[in-house]
């Protein structure tokens, strides 16, 4: 359902998943003068982990009736976004190693994960909200 706020939420986590695979990740001057930027798509293990993040979070929306496996893969899809942090930072190290950058700028790719979690997070809200909703709505009955 779209009309409930964590549906929201999920599609800003994915919005910005899509983003983060076309958007540079980091620019910086290699020793000879010359710019070297690298983006998400140089590394199969970055594109593959971004693109199951945004897969998976736009699925996820479309789980509203079960709401234990909506948490349940929002949880995962927190897990697969520090991993692809962590990644990401250590693939970045080995670009800089490899053309000799000694200094850098990180592209604003490289923040766009911290939201991913923050909006994974304001889902499993909203998801643990409606639970509470229709539990205290059972016992009225």
């Amino acid at each position: 359902m779209i009309q409930r706020i964590q549906s929201l939420w999920l599609l800003l986590s994915t919005l910005c998943a899509a983003i983060t695979w076309l958007v540079p990740t980091f620019a910086g001057t290699s020793g000879d003068g010359s710019m070297k930027i690298f983006s998400i798509r140089e590394s199969v293990i970055l594109l593959f982990l971004i693109v199951f993040i945004s897969a998976i979070s736009f699925v996820n929306i479309f789980l509203f009736n079960n709401r234990r496996r909506q948490k349940m893969i929002v949880w995962i899809t927190v897990a697969a976004t520090i991993i692809f942090i962590v990644a990401q930072y250590l693939i970045v190290q080995q670009f800089k190693v490899s053309f000799q950058i000694p200094q850098g700028n990180w592209e604003i790719s490289a923040i766009l994960p911290i939201f991913i979690i923050l909006f994974q997070v304001f889902a499993f809200m909203g998801i643990r909200k409606d639970e509470q909703l229709i539990n205290s709505a059972d016992r009225m009955r």
